[in-house]
């Protein structure tokens, strides 16, 4: 008890008057998680709330999801169960048994950390779990962030994930449960070998103990500490550079190629991938997808893309690195629209030309970005349509001396290959009047010998306020929430 008390202490894991979530599957690491936790709540001023899940896959499951409960009534505390068919739930989404179970149990604990305005879900993990996730990891290929294995804590969807036992071996919870008498369940599942983790837990270690170092389970325990504190400095370290050389879009995230490559490789991984983790939370950018990257930034090119896991694509544009969404990557939504002159034309994005008629003298020099101001008598035909580019386009901007290919231009602008369908073009017939939020057509351009003066503004359509992480008082926000669900 006194070595959780003081692995509490180092890592920050309790404050008073925390809600806390106590995963009970009611095998012997929850149950000795639970007693602990409540042996301390006085101390702590701690409110626990109970969370059991039935995975319906052993015939004692009802019997166990019984007795967790009857417990949580015997110490009067606040109980949550469901019942989830695993296997249906592995055929639905179609992933391991592990991994569905996995799924159902965090369903259950956020739902029931959101229902109590819980802050922190306390997991029963302990040393000989560390152990083997390092030893896993190890075998399956990993670097630093591997070996560091599970954290004693760590966020997720808002909420801080906590492993009060990590500090224990398994033998000393099995030794807590019999000296404070408590009858924890043993799942037989965890005898079986077919799991990956089981064989390792049984046959691998096992051997590795008989035969090269009786200590390795604390001896990867070691490693996994020493590891977790350079994760930490590299990860303090990206953070700060990632800010230095990141600029952000609205559904883009921009970096300079220049200052990334700079960096050391330790560095340059990690800022892609919190890049990366932006847009797609639940995948990750192994070793293969960084050397695609690195090869393209690296190359001699000046555009070029690589798609990556989630659904994302980072691209090249000069000394631009954009990652962002492959929903970006879709046809142009701007469909040919005539307008109205003077007045205001919606468009089929949401957002609005409006035209008016303006005295010269009455301009505001320089106009603004979005806004136009045209010799409305040079306009061959005076009906203006709105449409996205089309093959073959040439344009002659304003302050050039001849027209050039409007892909051209947008590669003189820096912008890149997967904006170009999306940037509105007002149009007289062919002729490309303005180019909007970039620049107008020299032969339209106000002059002094311009009588009447057409001022167009393009308005985008407002995006709803997203709730920002710390928004809402339990410390998730709707995004976070989504995450969680099947």
């Amino acid at each position: 008890m006194e070595k959780v008390r003081s692995f509490i202490a180092r890592h920050f894991l309790l404050y008073e008057n925390d809600i806390v979530v106590v995963a009970v599957s009611g095998g012997p690491d929850s149950l000795t998680l639970l007693h602990m936790l409540n042996s301390i709540s006085k101390h702590f001023k701690l409110k626990l709330v109970v969370a059991h899940l039935n995975h319906c896959m052993r015939p004692e499951a009802d019997q166990e999801e019984a007795a967790v409960i009857k417990l949580a009534k015997e110490w009067s505390l606040a109980y949550e169960s469901r019942s989830v068919k695993v296997r249906e739930l592995k055929s639905l989404k179609k992933v391991s048994e592990e991994e569905a179970g996995r799924l159902a149990r965090y369903r259950l604990f956020y739902d029931t950390a959101f229902k109590y305005g819980a802050s922190k879900i306390a997991l029963g993990h302990h040393l000989d779990d560390q152990a083997e996730t390092v030893l896993l990891n190890i075998l399956r290929g990993t670097g630093v962030d591997g070996l560091a294995g599970i954290l004693p804590k760590n966020s997720q969807g808002g909420l801080d994930l906590i492993r009060p036992l990590l500090c224990l071996r398994r033998t000393e919870i099995e030794e807590y449960c019999r000296e404070m008498k408590l009858e924890p369940f043993t799942d037989s599942s965890n005898l079986e070998t077919d799991y990956t983790r089981n064989k390792l837990r049984l046959e691998l270690i096992p051997q590795l103990e008989k035969k090269y170092n009786p200590r390795i389970r604390e001896a990867l325990f070691g490693l996994a500490t020493l590891a977790a504190e350079d994760r930490h400095l590299l990860n303090a370290l990206s953070q700060k550079k990632y800010l230095e050389i990141a600029s952000f879009g609205d559904k883009e995230t921009f970096l300079n190629r220049v200052k990334l490559l700079k960096l050391p490789l330790a560095l340059s991984s990690r800022i892609l991938r919190k890049a990366h983790k932006k847009y797609a939370p639940q995948r990750e950018l192994n070793s293969h997808h960084l050397g695609q990257i690195l090869a393209l930034l690296e190359s001699n090119k000046t555009s070029g893309q690589v798609t990556l896991p989630g659904n994302t694509i980072l691209h090249l544009s000069q000394e631009q690195v954009i990652i962002t969404s492959s929903d970006r990557e879709k046809k142009s939504s701007i469909f040919p629209t005539n307008i109205s002159v003077p007045g205001k034309t919606p468009l089929a994005d949401g957002s609005i030309i409006e035209a008016s008629f303006i005295k010269k003298e009455e301009l505001l020099w320089p106009p603004i970005k979005y806004q136009a101001y045209l010799d409305y008598d040079s306009l061959p035909s005076g009906k203006l349509t709105v449409r996205a580019r089309w093959p073959g386009a040439r344009f002659h901007p304003q302050g050039l001396p001849g027209s050039k290919k409007l892909k051209d231009f947008f590669i003189d602008q820096k912008i890149p290959r997967y904006r170009r369908d999306q940037v509105p073009l007002v149009t007289d017939n062919d002729k490309i009047v303005w180019v909007v939020g970039l620049r107008i057509a020299e032969q339209y351009r106000v002059t002094e010998k311009t009588n009447k003066v057409l001022v167009l503004a393009y308005k985008k359509k407002k995006l709803p306020r997203l709730i920002k992480t710390g928004d809402n008082k339990r410390g998730g926000s709707q995004d976070d929430r989504a995450f969680h669900k099947w």
